[in-house]
């Protein structure tokens, strides 16, 4: 596993396709930028993602709501997209599987192993430029999104969303 004291998001992209490595914790402290990347790939018509957390040492409820979203989103497109996330470790698999999002987003359990391609790859990975801070309005999108996904999940995040939209939304 690489360096997980600085967190970073590796990406890979070609024509249509990107791949990311999550190194370190992903969290609401960084997220932003990942939400960030993810938005100007689908603008330019990114349709497969590959996300990697083979050296993710652990993620929160704000990252899992994004990756969540993006589920969604791909789920609900009428264009040939897909998002495959691989290598969790036991507790990042557990907390994906607790929400519920296994359901709709694929695993590397549910796919032919795309291991041999990604060895194959002689593309550099490049780091993303972190955020100074997360957008309130993102982490209330992403926890949106984890409720979305499965109405059980309302209980676990109703005072967070309610606390959000209060911040963002009371002026």
């Amino acid at each position: 596993m690489k360096d997980t004291n600085n967190p970073a998001f590796l990406v890979n992209t070609n024509r249509d396709s990107a791949f990311i490595l999550i190194q370190g914790k992903a969290t609401f402290a960084n997220a932003n930028t990942f939400k960030q990347f993810i938005d100007k790939s689908l603008e330019k018509n990114i349709r497969h993602y590959i996300i990697d957390f083979e050296s993710c040492s652990g993620m929160d409820s704000t990252f899992l709501g994004i990756i969540a979203w993006l589920g969604l989103k791909i789920k609900d497109s009428t264009e040939d997209t897909n998002l495959i996330v691989r290598n969790f470790n036991k507790r990042n698999k557990e907390l994906f599987h607790n929400l519920g999002l296994q359901n709709f987003i694929k695993t590397e359990d549910s796919v032919v192993n795309y291991n041999t391609a990604l060895k194959n790859n002689t593309h550099t990975l490049t780091a993303l430029e972190e955020a100074e801070r997360c957008k309130a309005i993102d982490i209330l999108d992403a926890h949106k999104s984890l409720v979305k996904a499965s109405k059980e999940n309302v209980s676990l995040f109703k005072d967070l969303i309610s606390l959000l939209e209060n911040k963002l939304y009371s002026k």
